[in-house]
């Protein structure tokens, strides 16, 4: 049986195809384009679409051929997107990434789910019992 950490490594290939999918639109249509202008659920801008590519490669690789990673890799991910929306919402610095309301919440959904799955796969392994 799979532990639940490496499903939660593998769903990042989903990051991927979003990331990947928005940076080959933005190449078509030019790096200045308006995130406004893609459809609902596309609606990052460049440098957005390049760190969930980035996670997305990440965690793919990692939840298909290196599993024994998973865990860090999720609690890694978690403590990224945590930082990333707190910087975004307490804060005047966004590190160059322009987050709305709507990918703030989609932010906080993945950090939070990313800890939990994290933290319930670090609690298993310690328990000697796999997720």
């Amino acid at each position: 049986m799979t532990p639940l950490v490496v499903w939660g490594a593998r769903l990042s290939v989903l990051l991927l195809a979003r990331g990947g999918l928005l940076l080959l639109a933005y190449a078509y249509y030019g790096f200045g384009t308006d995130p406004n202008d893609f459809a609902l659920g596309f609606r990052l801008d460049p440098l957005n679409a390049a760190v969930q590519c980035f996670w997305g490669v990440v965690g793919s690789f990692i939840g298909f051929y290196r599993p024994r990673y998973a865990t860090a890799f999720v609690l890694a991910f978690a403590a990224f997107y945590t930082a990333a929306v707190l910087l975004g919402a307490f804060t005047p610095y966004q590190l160059g990434a322009a987050l709305g309301d709507k990918e703030r919440l989609f932010y906080w959904v993945m950090a939070i789910s990313g800890w939990a799955v994290g933290l319930y796969g670090l609690w298993q392994e310690r328990r000697g019992t796999p997720a």
